[in-house]
């Protein structure tokens, strides 16, 4: 009777904090499905697989592009395309002011009419001279001359000779000069050495074009590349032309294009502290948002 009043308490306990028993059950569940998985759960757990792909950072180039520069010195004087326009190979773009180099044309060739002229003078000197000693010299075998007027006719035919060769050397010279002339007034205006696309444009009327500066820049748009310099010596040997690639940009997050590993440059460059290699990488499609000098995010996914 002793037992069954106990159990009978026991189970009127139970009933009266029901919440209470059914929290600690719930903990002990818990803790033990805690202590499973830190026991014999790991193994369900798959390992993390490394990446193996070479990562680095390009820029987007036109496949063909040309930057141009003013071969001389000079003022700019006509500005004959825009930012944005397509042009042809062999089309003005800049000129500059012009009117220095045309009178050095002008001056060079003067000099070298009159360097003509003197050349013509010299010929028909040289005849007259060769002329009075042939003279002499039949004369001389008649016996009818003296040696010394002979003497004098052969010093004349030298002299004149040595003066028409040095007409011609002065002519020959000139004409050079009329050539530099030329074309140092043929590189007043800059001309397009290809079709494409006018992406740079830095310069305006009245502004001084120092040489070598770059004024203009093409793009042929039909094609392009990314190009990236970060691969160092411990990274480049594990890529091969072909390889696989995934481009992608920061400028348009959403945008992923496959492509391959193109050109491999042979010849290394200290930069950064390192010795580092360009490699060119061909991408399979393109996409019209892409721009010149945009930043891609490469990332080679080596065949060996």
């Amino acid at each position: 009777m002793a037992v069954k009043g106990k159990l009978a308490a026991t189970g009127g306990w139970l009933r009266r904090h029901w919440l209470l028993t059914l929290v600690v059950v719930a903990a002990l569940a818990a803790g033990g499905w805690w202590l499973y998985g830190r026991q014999g759960g790991k193994a369900d757990i798959p390992p993390v697989k490394a990446d193996s792909r070479v990562l680095a950072e390009g820029i987007v180039f036109p496949v063909r592009y040309a930057q141009m520069v003013m071969p001389v010195d000079g003022t700019v004087g006509e500005i004959l395309v825009a930012e944005g326009e397509q042009v042809q190979q062999g089309q003005p773009l800049i000129r500059l002011v012009r009117q220095d180099y045309s009178a050095r044309v002008g001056s060079a060739r003067a000099d070298l009419a009159r360097a003509a002229a003197g050349v013509e003078q010299a010929r028909v000197n040289l005849a007259d001279a060769e002329r009075e000693l042939a003279r002499q010299q039949r004369l001389e075998a008649a016996g009818a001359t003296s040696r010394q007027q002979l003497d004098q006719a052969l010093t004349a035919a030298d002299r004149n000779r040595a003066a028409l060769a040095q007409a011609e050397a002065d002519l020959a010279t000139q004409r050079s000069r009329v050539t530099e002339a030329e074309g140092l007034l043929d590189k007043t205006e800059l001309k397009a050495p290809m079709a494409g696309t006018v992406a740079y444009l830095d310069v305006k009327v009245g502004e001084h074009a120092a040489i070598g500066t770059v004024l203009v820049r093409l793009a042929d748009e039909s094609a392009w590349e990314v190009r990236s310099d970060d691969l160092t010596e411990l990274t480049v040997a594990r890529v091969r032309v072909g390889d696989a690639v995934a481009l992608t940009f920061d400028g348009i997050p959403d945008l992923e294009i496959p492509g391959r590993v193109k050109f491999i440059r042979p010849f290394g460059e200290k930069k950064r502290g390192d010795i580092t290699y360009t490699v060119t990488i061909a991408p399979e499609r393109w996409d019209d948002r892409l721009r010149w000098n945009m930043t891609a995010q490469i990332a080679i996914t080596p065949s060996r």
